[in-house]
């Protein structure tokens, strides 16, 4: 039940100030808020907002809202929540709102065959990294490429993430629980990306914290992650070996098709790449063209190189 505090505290603002019509749309949608997740937005915690999220993801999966009806909702509930945020400050107190770290993926958005690399494209940025005798780059691209992480996933990778799975002697990649879904996700790593970044490790006398830092002996930002890719890839256009520029989100979505591509099931791929899977379907689109109908050749990550320094699970 909507509390008397959000009427007198929250609600008085967007009545004053919003117009009839959209007046009544954000009460219906903070009433929504309300009855899935059993309070209004003034005592919003990091659970509530992943349970609203879901909640939008899956009527718009089933087809019970449109996708822009999905996105003004979650736009409005951040708006007030947003607003509940500075009135809250404002008079000495605290409050979060975690729907600033939420947005809803773009439906079906048609990923072509040029805006990922092709199996040989990516050898050829592979074998250009590989001249220079960039481990950092030549792990990263691998990565993203073959564990379709994301570029902050890959900044935020510490060594304390990272582990050997006794059961299977699987190394894996814990990543915590972050503020948009408060879920713990854990990612397998294929043997041949195992084994370059445990030699990594072991290389960079790496103990613990982050796994890749820039020139200023720092946690690597975004912008260096990319602009370490964006260097080899200007390499190779000016070589004529690679059609476009390509971006870590590009390696990503290649990742993911190739996993398809392999026979991986759609859900499986969205679970290992974090994603809903309503989205794959951009990836699958990929697949119908004949660049993509089969498993990439990654012969030029496989080097031989022991396990050390491991946490065992």
């Amino acid at each position: 039940m909507i509390s008397d505090e959000f009427n007198s505290k929250v609600w008085v603002y967007f009545e004053t100030n919003l117009k009839p019509r959209t007046r009544k749309e954000y009460w219906k949608i903070v009433n929504d808020f309300d009855k899935e997740v059993g309070h209004d937005p003034l005592t919003l915690t990091s659970k509530d907002a992943a349970k609203y999220y879901k909640y939008l993801i899956n009527k718009m999966e089933n087809n019970r809202i449109s996708y822009s009806t999905g996105v003004m909702r979650l736009s409005v509930i951040r708006s007030v929540c947003n607003f509940i945020e500075y009135y809250t400050t404002n008079h000495g107190n605290k409050y979060v709102n975690y729907f600033k770290d939420y947005s809803i993926p773009e439906p079906d958005k048609l990923i072509n065959e040029e805006d990922i690399p092709n199996s040989l494209e990516i050898n050829n940025i592979l074998e250009t990294i590989k001249e220079y005798n960039d481990d950092k780059a030549f792990l990263i691209f691998s990565l993203a490429v073959k564990c379709a992480l994301t570029n902050s996933e890959i900044c935020k990778l510490n060594m304390e993430y990272i582990a050997l799975d006794k059961s299977s002697d699987t190394l894996c990649i814990n990543y915590p629980p972050n503020s948009r879904n408060n879920i713990a996700r854990t990612i397998k790593v294929p043997d041949d990306v195992a084994r370059l970044l445990d030699k990594y490790i072991y290389d960079n006398d790496i103990k613990e914290g982050p796994i890749f830092i820039n020139r200023r002996k720092t946690r690597m930002k975004l912008r260096d992650s990319e602009r370490l890719i964006e260097k080899y890839c200007k390499i190779c256009l000016e070589n004529k070996t690679i059609r476009n520029k390509y971006t870590l989100q590009s390696l990503r979505h290649a990742g993911m098709s190739y996993m398809l591509a392999g026979g991986a099931p759609k859900d499986a791929v969205a679970n290992y790449a974090g994603i809903t899977g309503r989205w794959m379907t951009r990836y699958e689109r990929i697949l119908s063209s004949s660049t993509y109908n089969q498993a990439v050749n990654y012969s030029i990550i496989n080097m031989l190189v022991s396990f050390n320094n491991l946490i065992v699970l």
